[in-house]
């Protein structure tokens, strides 16, 4: 006898949520996809002997477009009662004790699933691969059209199942390599891409308004006063709405002093003549072909008669000035010897001319020059100097020869030099005589 079809088992069952359960809330089973059964439908699957993994249709008899597929986790429920995740109560709007048809089922294996989460705060998760990875795990089945929930966080994430491959009412996920594509969250608004920026200019970089009324450089006349072409007179008025007037702004010096401008009004501008060719800033100019034409200047036209040729004008030649020679300065001033002025040095001390003090020093040479070296006097030994000899050629004078001095001028020029006693020793003589006496 061979295995019964899954769909062999069929029943009915009272419907209640997983939060009717005795004891603790249990999150795989209220953000999942697995049921609680009664231990006789373990009885009844077991008889059929029904191939695992075992998988159901859940359908609401009151409604027959609400139905979905679910696992099974446990066994433990009340005889002729079934608990299903709250998210399934809604899918097949059931209420608490509502009945339910049960049906085994054999689904596809999946491949591919789309989803789509109801709520723009799903794109704060970092990794929602490692998230979904972690949450299926409570599911053994995935239903087209179905919003199951998943809870991360404390937060509950609804999740629309858009999509699955192959295509078909359900798949089977479990034991399987599931790619999982992501639609864009409900309530989602694309954000505007930034426009490019504009090129860069030098108006912009000077910060110069090109298309605002009031002047964008010092020169109110300028191209970059946006008024060139207005009528004369016409006043260029700031955003404010006061009268512009240029340096006047404030500023800082190098040295952090603050300055402010004082304006071009402390001073007027000047009055040029009617046929100047100066233009004045202030006062607008518009420039034409007509202007150009009625600025050129034409010489007059010659009107002469009738047989009278024109060959120039009379040129006068050219006479040079006459001359006038100045008079000499040897007849006009007797001439003065140089350098006899005075002055005063540095410290103040007054000096006298230079010609006077050359005189000074010529007079001196020439009593320096008169004076003879006659007289007499003492060495640095407080000895009488030798005499010298007679004035020789070039005006020297020739030193005489020493001469061998006499016992009695040695004795007499000793006792001039020395008062001290004779002790007998004579000069001429080696020996040394001791008187007796």
């Amino acid at each position: 006898m061979g295995r019964a079809p899954p769909r062999a088992y069929d029943e009915y069952l009272k419907a209640y949520s997983v939060a009717m359960l005795p004891g603790k809330e249990r999150l795989n089973l209220s953000y999942g996809g697995k049921i609680i059964m009664p231990p006789s439908a373990l009885a009844n699957i077991t008889s059929l002997d029904l191939p695992s993994p075992w998988m159901f249709q859940l359908r609401n008899p009151a409604n027959s477009a609400a139905s979905t597929y679910a696992g099974v986790l446990e066994f433990i429920a009340e005889e002729g009662v079934v608990h299903l995740p709250y998210w399934m109560m809604k899918t097949l709007r059931l209420n608490e004790g509502d009945a339910i048809r049960i049906t085994g089922a054999e689904l596809p294996k999946g491949k591919l699933v789309k989803l789509q989460a109801q709520s723009v705060h799903f794109l704060e998760i970092s990794d929602h691969k490692a998230v979904l990875e972690q949450e299926l795990r409570n599911f053994c089945a995935l239903t087209q059209g179905d919003i199951i929930e998943i809870s991360y966080n404390s937060i509950t994430f609804g999740l629309l199942v858009m999509e699955t491959v192959p295509g078909g009412e359900g798949i089977d996920i479990l034991d399987t390599d599931l790619e999982v594509d992501f639609a864009a969250p409900v309530g989602y608004v694309e954000p505007e891409r930034p426009k490019a920026a504009p090129p860069t200019t030098m108006a912009s970089k000077l910060k110069i308004d090109l298309n605002s009324s009031s002047p964008g450089s010092s020169r109110p006349g300028s191209a970059l006063g946006g008024g060139f072409t207005g009528a004369p007179g016409q006043t260029t008025v700031s955003k404010g709405g006061e009268q512009w007037e240029s340096f006047k702004g404030k500023g800082e010096t190098l040295a952090g002093r603050k300055t402010k401008g004082k304006g071009i009004s402390v001073r007027q501008a000047e009055e040029v003549a009617e046929g100047s060719r100066i233009i004045r800033t202030d006062q607008h100019r518009i420039v034409s072909n007509e202007t150009y034409e009625n600025d050129v200047k034409v010489p007059a036209a010659l009107n002469l008669p009738f047989g009278q040729l024109f060959f120039g004008f009379n040129v006068a030649p050219y006479v040079p000035p006459a001359v006038v020679t100045p008079p000499s300065p040897s007849t006009s001033r007797v001439q003065e010897p140089p350098f006899q002025g005075s002055g005063n040095t540095l410290n103040g001390r007054p000096t006298a001319s230079s010609s006077a003090k050359g005189k000074e020093k010529a007079s001196e040479t020439s009593t320096v020059s008169t004076a003879t070296w006659t007289g007499t006097g003492h060495t640095l030994g407080n000895s009488i100097p030798r005499d010298l000899g007679p004035v020789g050629a070039g005006g020297a004078r020739i030193p005489k020869l020493p001469q061998r001095q006499s016992s009695k001028q040695k004795e007499q020029e000793k006792e001039a030099r020395s008062p001290s006693p004779d002790w007998g020793v004579d000069d001429d003589d080696d020996a040394i005589i001791i008187d007796s006496d």
